[in-house]
C-alpha cells in the first residue's frame, strides 16, 4: 500500500580542505590505507542503544530519542519518542517486510525498497532506503566511495589525510590515520545533490576498533545528527526474531 507521506512530519511537528601533498612521499605509500578503512566500517555487523536526534531545516527544528538495534544488511527496529518519552512511532524491518506504527496507524511495506530514510527522519533525500538507513546508523557513507583517480592533501588535524577524487564521481575523503576510520566524507547522491557525512566522537569498542557515537548527515539546506549515548553495544550476538514485531516492548 502507498505511505501516508504526511503522518511522520505531521507527529514532530506537535512538540574545502585546501592543504599541501603528504611528506611521505610516493602515492603507493597510501594505496592500502582507504580501502583497510572502508573495510574496518563496513565490518560493524551491529548496534544496540539509545540516541538523541536532531534534525534542522529552512521550516523548522526537530528534537527526539530513539532507542534502535540495527544490523546488517537490513535488520532494524528503531522506537522514537518524544522529549517528555511518550513513545510517537516504531519502524521494525525483518529484512522481507517493514513495519511503521504509531499510535493510530500501522503500514506495511511488503517491499523493503518502498520503504524511506525520510519516513523515519523527515526531510532526507526519499531515494535512501532501508539499507541506507542499516549502513548510516553502522557508521557508513550513504553513497559509493570511489576507488581510483584520487590526489593526497593533509587534512585539518595531524594524523588525518585525504582523499580528493576528481573524476565522474567527485568526493572527498577524510581518514583519522590513527584510529583506521572515515571521519568525514563528501561527494554526490545520484539525483546530484550534494551531501557531507561526519562521524566523530569515537569510542573505542576493541583493540584497534572505534565506532562514532556522534553521526552527521547534511546538505546545504538540511541536517541530521544523531548522537548515540556512551553505552551503545556494537557487534553484540543478535537475536533476529526481534524483528519479526513490533508488539514487544
Amino acid at each position: 500500500m502507498k505511505p501516508s507521506y504526511i503522518f511522520i512530519p505531521f507527529v514532530f511537528l506537535l512538540f574545502s580542505c585546501a592543504g599541501k601533498l603528504p611528506s611521505a612521499g610516493r602515492l603507493d605509500d597510501f594505496s592500502g590505507v582507504l580501502t583497510k578503512a572502508k573495510q574496518a566500517q563496513q565490518g560493524f555487523a551491529s548496534v544496540k542503544g539509545k540516541a538523541r536526534v536532531s534534525i534542522k531545516s529552512p521550516q523548522n527544528k526537530i528534537v527526539f530519542d530513539q532507542v534502535a538495534t540495527i544490523a546488517r544488511p537490513e535488520f532494524l527496529k528503531i522506537s522514537i519518542f518524544a522529549p517528555f518519552g511518550e513513545m510517537l512511532a516504531r519502524i521494525v524491518s525483518d529484512g522481507k517486510n517493514v513495519r511503521m506504527k504509531t499510535n493510530w496507524e500501522e503500514l506495511i511495506f511488503k517491499n523493503p525498497e518502498d520503504f524511506r530514510l525520510s519516513y523515519l527522519y523527515p526531510g532526507l533525500p526519499p531515494q535512501l532506503g532501508v539499507k541506507d538507513v542499516v549502513n548510516f546508523l553502522l557508521g557508513g557513507a550513504p553513497f559509493v566511495i570511489p576507488e581510483e583517480g584520487y590526489s593526497l592533501r593533509m587534512g585539518k588535524k595531524e594524523e588525518e589525510i585525504v582523499f580528493v577524487f576528481s573524476g565522474s564521481k567527485k568526493a572527498r575523503v577524510t581518514i583519522d590515520l590513527e584510529k583506521n576510520f572515515i571521519t568525514e566524507i563528501e561527494g554526490e547522491l545520484a539525483d546530484g545533490r550534494k551531501v557531507k557525512v561526519e562521524f566523530s566522537l569515537l569510542k573505542k569498542i576493541a583493540t584497534d576498533s572505534y565506532f562514532p557515537r556522534e553521526l552527521l548527515f547534511e546538505t546545504s539546506d538540511y541536517s541530521l545528527k544523531v548522537n548515540y549515548d556512551d553505552n551503545l553495544r556494537v557487534n553484540s550476538e543478535k537475536d533476529l526474531s526481534s524483528f519479526l514485531s513490533t508488539e514487544e516492548p
